[in-house]
């Protein structure tokens, strides 16, 4: 199929969205997205919202998967879902140049679910900017937008969660007493985003509090902690971690396999390898996945499996 023919396929609502045809939409050149968006207003709002879902799946499911050009023009849908949805199909890209258009999302959509997945797909760049990776100008830039949404009083809370979570990159007293604002704050929400925040932040300070809140009888905070464990990536962490495999809530079990993954030593691949023999093909194949993690990180080069 052409890429023309492609095109003229996305308009007609008598066919369905082909999986091939959406692959073509991998990689644009600029050329391509302004014909693609000389047609997008045509499809039918329904029609723009599931292609946009389809392209974040393939995304996630294969790394060579490029849409954030078809992304970034959908930024300016005019439809909010779509907005809101091509926004957090940015969350993992390092393209600097959708971060204005990022933060006028942030700042200014009539949306709050474009603010908030805008909020989100910021996270990247914050933690970009504190390994250097982004202009100084474009930094701040970040963190002044991120902390005009945490403090504006009218703002609605999942917006300010979001922008918790992102901000924690920047790591400074000012972040830290967001934080633990947050965390005290009383709001269930607002306390899983300042754990995850803890996490994020790479901040060993927080490590006792993460810690107990492993054994919260909440589930969506021990799920929280669970993975803040393994943001922060310290040993100490892997029993309180460990103990979590078993849990009675299934997202905690797997929240708890990934955290060990990024944690990695002996103790950790040793739990993880128990996994495989758990009988949940779930768990079992999260444990695969995060021992071929620990493996590379041991071994980046390879040079164990050398003769």
């Amino acid at each position: 199929m052409t890429l023309d023919n492609n095109f003229s396929e996305l308009t007609d609502v008598s066919t369905a969205i082909n999986h091939a045809g959406l692959l073509q939409l991998s990689s644009l050149g600029s050329s391509e997205i302004v014909e693609l968006m000389g047609i997008w207003s045509t499809i039918p709002t329904d029609r723009r919202r599931d292609i946009v879902d389809r392209m974040t799946e393939l995304a996630d499911d294969n790394l060579d998967m490029d849409f954030g050009s078809v992304f970034r023009a959908c930024l300016r849908d005019q439809d909010d879902e779509v907005r809101a949805k091509a926004a957090r199909g940015l969350e993992d890209s390092d393209d600097r140049t959708i971060i204005r258009p990022l933060i006028d999302l942030l700042l200014k959509d009539v949306s709050l679910a474009v603010r908030a997945s805008a909020a989100v797909s910021l996270g990247k760049f914050a933690m970009m900017a504190q390994e250097g990776k982004v202009l100084k100008r474009d930094a701040e830039r970040i963190r002044v937008a991120l902390l005009e949404v945490i403090h504006r009083e009218d703002e609605d809370i999942e917006a300010k969660r979001r922008a918790i979570e992102s901000i924690a990159s920047f790591n400074s007293p000012e972040i830290e007493d967001i934080i633990q604002n947050a965390y005290d704050d009383g709001n269930p929400e607002l306390k899983q985003s300042a754990i995850y925040a803890m996490g994020r932040s790479s901040d060993t300070r927080w490590m006792a509090t993460v810690i107990k809140d492993t054994q919260s009888p909440d589930p969506a905070v021990r799920y929280e902690a669970a993975t803040a464990c393994g943001n922060l990536g310290e040993e100490d962490t892997t029993p309180h971690v460990v103990a979590l495999l078993n849990d009675e809530d299934s997202l905690v079990q797997l929240a708890s396999v990934k955290a060990l993954g990024v944690i990695g030593g002996n103790l950790a691949k040793r739990a993880l390898q128990q996994c495989l023999l758990m009988g949940d093909d779930a768990i079992e194949e999260a444990a695969k996945t995060a021992l071929e993690e620990i493996e590379f990180d041991d071994d980046p080069m390879g040079f164990s499996s050398e003769s």
